[in-house]
């Protein structure tokens, strides 16, 4: 395990209202060096010079990566920057998809930056036509089409077709066809620009993503089902196998002098791919998580134990003794929250409204629940009820079985209720990111009562053995300690790496072990531990 020194201010705190006297001091390090630039890695574009530009939905920025350095420099920042996918113009005009926001935004030489659609949650894909003369943009995963566009902005969006079957990241050829993989439909198709006509090509592929034109009658094509990247003959719908991916990837682009360059999302990665050999080169590093979201703490007899989601590498344990991080097979896309009751964890994937309950030794689905607008955290009470922060609606609800009905409110008109922390085994705290509170909440009754306010972005909470919460600030960069029923509210830590955007799964949270405290920090990608001194 890696520790480093970091620049963030500890500050003595005052002591406790009853129980043992709070720690003076913390010592803070990070658990896993290597954070990377990269908040997940999506679309790769080259533009006319072979420079290679890369994008991240979470991250919400473009990036320029040198793919002889490694090195990465940041082009367009949050929140504009968000994208899952990019096209570039030979004048060096940037078009991406900011999928979450449903804007499609263009950025001139200048530096000027423009919508081109907006109010299209889902837009994906993009791409010029060889000549640079039309545009097209896909939707997928939040709708199903695919549009032209006027790169001027001046005409309105047109409507190619609907339902489609998913057409994600595509290519048009000389032909004037547009060449693509359809991910709802499995298939690798033909699209008329002008129709929406549809052809097969094959549909001999598992789960292909993403596809980029190889210049002779071929196009790559990414297939995660597979976990390969494959060439297919576009006019009699032959595949042949280039290499073999050690990660799950995302997108991919193609050199003007024919070399392959892959985006690795579930690592952060980037990588060569030798299409003669099938050899494999790092561009960018792996890197132990993605984007490091919500977490919890286990204890046992050799320490600490952290559950993480890791919104593109899954949820991971963490191994606080030897830093041994591995990632478990729980199935659930974009985990942000993660809390842990006994031999049970609950998980939420914010973007997609889903929380699962899961047996902690086996990993064992025990329930799956949809539906939910941007749910924040969950947590399991004694009688096996879930405990819901929905976000999106300012509702806290009670989970009591697999039927929509089984859904109670507990209280509404909360100010973005996103943390959740045990009081007693009836009582919760609940933060209230946009109220800049911590309210206190009977689950029985519904009544309410505010522990704290005045906080700047309050989200993670968690209890201390002596009863005190624990309250990650992210507009302030803090943790805060606050004593119960309006005891003494006290800084413990300033200046930490927290805070990188607002926008979909990020999420600041706190988690207290037997020895330490841990927070996630979203600006470095990695866990900081705080050791009371």
């Amino acid at each position: 395990m890696s520790a480093r020194a970091v620049a963030i201010a500890l500050i003595g705190l005052l002591p406790s209202c009853g129980g043992p006297p709070p720690p003076t001091a913390y010592v803070a390090e990070a658990l896993v060096a290597g954070g990377s630039p990269f908040h997940g890695v999506h679309g790769l574009r080259f533009d006319d010079n072979d420079t290679l530009h890369a994008v991240s939905v979470i991250g919400q920025s473009v990036f320029r990566v040198d793919t002889v350095t490694g090195a990465v420099e940041t082009v367009v920042g949050p929140r504009e920057g968000m994208a899952d996918d990019l096209a570039i113009h030979p004048n060096g005009t940037l078009v991406w998809t900011a999928i979450e926001d449903g804007i499609v935004y263009r950025r001139t030489p200048d530096g000027t930056i423009a919508p081109l659609m907006e109010d299209r949650k889902g837009v994906n894909a993009v791409s010029f036509s060889p000549d640079n003369e039309r545009l097209f943009v896909t939707l997928v995963f939040y709708g199903d089409a695919l549009y032209e566009l006027d790169v001027t902005g001046e005409a309105r969006p047109r409507l190619v077709a609907e339902d489609l079957g998913g057409l994600n990241a595509f290519e048009i050829a000389e032909d004037g066809f547009i060449y693509g993989p359809l991910v709802f439909a499995g298939q690798v198709v033909r699209v008329d620009p002008d129709s929406g006509a549809v052809t097969t090509i094959t549909d001999e592929v598992e789960d292909a993503g993403a596809l980029k034109l190889a210049g002779d009658g071929t196009a790559f094509v990414l297939d995660n089902g597979a976990e390969a990247l494959l060439r297919v003959n576009l006019t009699t719908g032959d595949i042949g196998m280039v290499a073999e991916l050690p990660f799950g990837a995302d997108n991919l682009d193609v050199r003007s002098d024919g070399r392959v360059f892959v985006s690795l999302s579930e690592v952060n990665a980037i990588v060569e791919v030798d299409p003669r050999t099938g050899d494999l080169q790092y561009v960018v590093d792996p890197a132990p998580f993605t984007s490091a979201t919500g977490l919890a703490a286990v204890s046992g007899n050799v320490g600490d134990v952290l559950y993480l989601g890791d919104l593109f590498g899954g949820v991971k344990t963490v191994d606080v003794q030897t830093g041994a991080i591995e990632r478990t097979p729980i199935d659930i896309f974009q985990p942000a929250h993660v809390s842990v009751r006994a031999d049970r964890l609950v998980v939420v994937s914010e973007v997609f409204g889903v929380v699962q309950l899961v047996d902690r030794t086996t990993f064992e689905v025990l329930g799956e629940w949809d539906g939910f607008d941007r749910p924040g955290d969950a947590v399991e009470a004694v009688n096996g009820d879930l405990i819901v922060a929905e976000t999106g609606t300012g509702r806290l609800l009670r989970i009591t079985g697999p039927a929509e009905s089984d859904r109670r409110v507990i209280v509404d008109e909360l100010a973005g209720p996103t943390g959740i922390a045990w009081a007693s085994e009836d009582v919760v705290y609940v933060t209230e990111a946009e109220g800049g509170r911590v309210v206190r909440v009977e689950l029985a009754s519904g009544a309410t009562s505010v522990e704290s306010t005045g906080l700047e972005q309050p989200e993670g909470i968690a209890v201390t053995d002596d009863g005190a919460m624990l309250v990650v600030e992210v507009a302030a960069r803090r943790l805060m300690r606050i004593e119960p029923m309006g005891g003494a509210e006290t800084v413990v830590v300033t200046n930490l790496p927290i805070g990188f955007a607002d926008g979909p799964s990020l999420f600041r949270g706190v988690a207290v072990g037997a020895s330490a405290v841990y927070i996630n920090s979203d600006v470095e990608n990695t866990i900081y531990r705080l050791t009371p001194q």
